[in-house]
């Protein structure tokens, strides 16, 4: 057999093969357009499925995030509460110092609640002359409580006639460690007089 009968039954079979379309080049263009459509359809099924895997895994990860932080609130559902009360020391009524720093050592006079977790400390200081000075540094904490820390107050007042000034610190408590409260004077200067004077009370503590 010769190679062009070869070549003619082989032509016979593709036009048989093509049916209607015959040879024309808008069919195997069709042909070609379908190829590459099913291949597009393949590479976005792929896609799909890697984005729902994926979603699927965040949707996982935000699950365990929420249980997670719902635990820990959980655990914290306790409030805080605020008391005011008045509670004095004679010692810290008027506090008229002058470059010294004694350290006072007060007991409440009634114990706090348990769940207390910090006292209110007033500091007022009375001031009532043009030209003298009202200085007061001090370093306030439960006795005792020294992984709570200290509120250290700073005060320098001069030449101001006839004013008031008031403000308040928290103090971290622990009733497990002491009812007592330490003032530790770091720095004093006053003259101008009497009425000059500072002075601290708890008014109030927090609870939680």
């Amino acid at each position: 057999m010769t190679r062009l009968t070869v070549c003619l039954l082989l032509l016979g079979c593709l036009l048989q093969v093509s049916g209607n379309c015959g040879a024309s080049a808008s069919c195997w263009d069709d042909d070609l357009r379908l190829a590459k459509l099913e291949s597009l359809v393949e590479h976005l099924q792929k896609q799909v499925a890697d984005l729902t895997a994926t979603r699927v895994k965040t949707e996982a990860e935000l699950q365990i995030t929420q249980d997670m932080a719902k635990s820990a609130l959980s655990g914290c559902s306790s409030s805080w509460t605020l008391k005011r009360t008045q509670i004095l020391f004679p010692n810290l009524e008027k506090l008229s110092l002058h470059q010294t720093t004694p350290t006072y050592v007060e007991t409440l006079p009634t114990p706090l609640p348990n769940t207390t977790r910090a006292v209110i400390v007033q500091v007022f200081c009375n001031f009532w002359n043009s030209g003298g000075h009202a200085y007061l540094n001090v370093d306030i904490q439960q006795d005792g409580n020294e992984e709570g820390g200290v509120a250290s107050v700073e005060n320098t007042h001069y030449a101001v006639y006839a004013n008031t000034f008031y403000y308040e610190v928290l103090v971290p408590w622990d009733g497990d460690i002491s009812d007592r409260l330490k003032f530790a004077v770091k720095s004093s200067y006053q003259t101008g007089g009497a009425n000059n004077w500072y002075r601290l009370r708890v008014v109030g503590y927090i609870m939680g």
